[in-house]
This record gives structure tokens, C-alpha cells and sequence, in this order.
């Protein structure tokens, strides 16, 4: 069968490239964004129903992606079958505090060769959201940001396999960050993102390396100190209702991409 005549030669148009991401995916990333930035808390029991709350999802995506997290490790699968926020023990946490700081302070570092001035003028505008948010106690706007932060420097510097691996940490870590935050956090994190942003612009890789590290370490001190005192008190870590609904919130902007 012979073409016709428009049909010869002719040039196709370009189309935006259709994403491949199914609800599962989709319900996956909401549940893995909402415990990077902390809107889970160690321990927390977490059920297919709450998650289908959070998402607005149904109960098959939900249960699924339940089940790819356990298998990721960012859940945890207990003897009773419930399922929970995994607790990390001192030793894990110092490892993937030594963790952090290798990978992403040379992922960071790799950044430098591919900054342009936008990318600083996004920084600066996150670490001023930051900052007043900070003033005002509203912790879920500053780690929303310090989120946002982090991850618009290591997608300018990472691999994609690097960039899941620091994904995966941060998963780990994010329950951490938000139970054990105090107002102190905020003015030494305040001061190492400016550092971080001005040896960027100096395009300064020891500098932003260096940075990096400080910010990482600062904070898995102040964390560890949280946790001391927490534990000489007996002070019991926030309320896990409290946190699914800040749960609700992370599910409802999901992970926002600078």
C-alpha cells in the first residue's frame, strides 16, 4: 500500500515524553518523600489504611507500596505483621552519619562544575524561607526547605545510582531529624547553609565539601544529644497522631524538586 502524499517525508512532530509511573510509583514516593522529610517518627506504626488516607489512594496501590518499602528497608516488618518506622541503634546511626557525609559531600562537591547563576539564586531564596520559618517555629516549612535545599545541589552533582543511595539514607534519617529538632538546629544550620552557598559560588569544592560535612555533623550532635536527654528524662518522643498528620501534609505536596 502506497503512502500518501502528506504522509511521505513528513518530519514528526517532538512530544513531551509520557511518564511511565503507575499509582503504585506514585503512592511509593509520596510515603518515601513524607519520611525523608520526617513526617514519620521511629517506631511509628504505619498501615495500609493511614497511607490510603494520606494519598487519597486506594487499598491495592497502598498495600503495594507498603510492600516495596519494607523491601527497600524503609519500613519494617514485625514478628506480629505490623509494620512500623524502622528504630535505628547508635551504631547504625553514626555509620550512616559517616555515610552522609562521604557521599554527600562529594556529590556536592561534583556540583560545582555544573552550578549556574539560578541555582544560587534558588538557594538563596530556600535559605531565606528557611530562616523565617525558623523565627516563627515552623519546622515542617524549614525542613520542607532544608529538603529541597540539600537535594537541588546533589541532582546537580550526583549520578542517579548516587543520588537513590543518598534517597535511601535520608529515608533513614529523616524520622531522626524531625523527632530530636530544637531551636538551636535552626541558627547553626541557618549559618553552615550560607557557607555552603558562598563556597558554591566561589565554586570552592574543599569549601562546599567542608560545608557539607559541618552541616551533616552538626546535626547528628545535636540529634545524639536530643536522644541523651530524652533518655535521662524519660521523655517520650512526640505523639505518633501528631506526626500522621504532618504525614498527611508531606503526602499532600509530595516531594517538591527544585
Amino acid at each position: 500500500m502506497s503512502q500518501s502524499p502528506s504522509a511521505r517525508g513528513r518530519v514528526l512532530p517532538r512530544l513531551k515524553p509520557v511518564e511511565n509511573v503507575t499509582l503504585r510509583d506514585q503512592v511509593t514516593q509520596s510515603v518515601r518523600g513524607a519520611l525523608m522529610n520526617g513526617h514519620f517518627q521511629p517506631g511509628e506504626a504505619v498501615t495500609v489504611k493511614a497511607i490510603c488516607s494520606m494519598v487519597g489512594a486506594s487499598v491495592m496501590p497502598a498495600r503495594e507500596a507498603m510492600n516495596r518499602l519494607i523491601a527497600e528497608g524503609a519500613l519494617e516488618l514485625r514478628a506480629n505483621r505490623s509494620v512500623r518506622v524502622p528504630v535505628l541503634a547508635r551504631a547504625e546511626f553514626d555509620e550512616l552519619t559517616s555515610l552522609r557525609c562521604h557521599l554527600e559531600g562529594m556529590a556536592a562537591a561534583q556540583a560545582v562544575a555544573h552550578v549556574q547563576p539560578a541555582h544560587i539564586q534558588r538557594l538563596r531564596q530556600l535559605e531565606a524561607a528557611m530562616h523565617r520559618a525558623g523565627r516563627t517555629g515552623d519546622a515542617d516549612g524549614y525542613l520542607n526547605g532544608n529538603f529541597q535545599f540539600h537535594f537541588l545541589l546533589y541532582e546537580l552533582g550526583a549520578s542517579r545510582f548516587v543520588l537513590s543511595v543518598i534517597e535511601t539514607m535520608w529515608v533513614r534519617v529523616g524520622p531522626l531529624i524531625r523527632s530530636c529538632f530544637n531551636p538551636t538546629g535552626f541558627a547553626a544550620s541557618s549559618r553552615l547553609h550560607a557557607a555552603i552557598i558562598q563556597a558554591l559560588e566561589n565554586k570552592d569544592e574543599a569549601s562546599l565539601r567542608n560545608a557539607i560535612v559541618a552541616d551533616i555533623s552538626e546535626a547528628a550532635l545535636s540529634i545524639r544529644e536530643v536522644q541523651e536527654q530524652r533518655a535521662a528524662e524519660g521523655t517520650p518522643r512526640p505523639k505518633p497522631a501528631e506526626a500522621a498528620r504532618r504525614g498527611r501534609t508531606a503526602a499532600a505536596h509530595g516531594r517538591k524538586r527544585a
